[in-house]
């Protein structure tokens, strides 16, 4: 898991050298851990809606639905200002640190920001979506946080040896050595591919504790719900992160 750090906080340093780009940057990383929270706010509205439906008046029911909506909506807006958002920031950025690029090397800068972005954005909802574990249920969270921290390091393997070989196709471009697509296609695509086995594997050992959990009654059936919820959350957060660092480690070789 280090190596992932630090390329990371390498790549935001060399990218945003200004401690204003990098605000904002954090800043727009916090917003969509903010949104995968509400999401997760959302599943529990939606599920305390199901529950208690009986007990609820048309009017009151009626009521719930539409405010049910409107915040869904609302945090569908927000991802998509986050995202778009991001993009105008790293133009000023990349126009404020303009050291003489190659336009090949500036499109991969590009490409690097993008999935550096990605990466942040995903820990940071990893790490916000383990502490709603943790308030909803102290024992399931705290191993679900051991859990997370193993596929972490098991992905930053990957990682690091995905580094290595996109780092020998790169030299092997300016050496003018031909390599295969197929085979460059291959590399990265089956290292994120391992990557997402291990988030399902991990997920699978998840789910059954949460079932386990529920069976015994140390969680109630709506808070069950929402956990399920968070936890498909986070295996999907997971497996993306494990693509984006293999495109991540593609364009930092070829940004050099």
């Amino acid at each position: 898991m280090k190596v992932i750090l630090w390329n990371l906080r390498k790549s935001l340093l060399e990218l945003f050298p200004t401690n204003k780009f990098r605000l904002i940057l954090i800043s727009l990383s916090l917003l969509a851990a903010s949104i995968s929270v509400s999401e997760l706010l959302v599943a529990k509205f939606f599920t305390q809606i199901i529950l208690h439906e009986d007990e609820l008046s048309d009017r009151e029911l009626i009521f719930f639905v539409i405010f049910f909506f409107l915040f869904y909506g609302l945090t569908r807006a927000g991802q998509y200002f986050q995202r778009i958002y991001r993009l105008k920031v790293f133009e000023r950025a990349f126009k404020a640190n303009e050291s003489g690029l190659s336009k090949f090397q500036e499109n991969w800068r590009w490409s690097l920001a993008i999935e550096l972005t990605n990466i942040l954005a995903t820990l940071t909802q990893l790490g916000v979506v383990i502490l709603f574990f943790i308030y909803v249920n102290p024992m399931f969270g705290l191993l679900d946080l051991v859990i997370v921290l193993i596929v972490l390091q098991l992905i930053g393997r990957i990682f690091a040896k995905q580094i290595k070989e996109q780092r020998n196709f790169a030299n092997a471009r300016k050496k003018r050595k031909r390599i295969g697509s197929a085979e460059k296609f291959r590399t990265r695509i089956k290292s994120g591919e391992v990557g997402i086995l291990q988030s399902g594997g991990a997920m699978i050992v998840l789910l059954g504790l949460l079932l386990y959990l529920s069976h015994q009654g140390e969680i109630s059936p709506a808070n069950t719900v929402v956990l399920f919820f968070g936890l498909r959350m986070q295996n999907s957060g997971l497996s993306s992160m494990s693509t984006s660092l293999m495109r991540f480690a593609r364009a930092r070789t070829h940004s050099e």
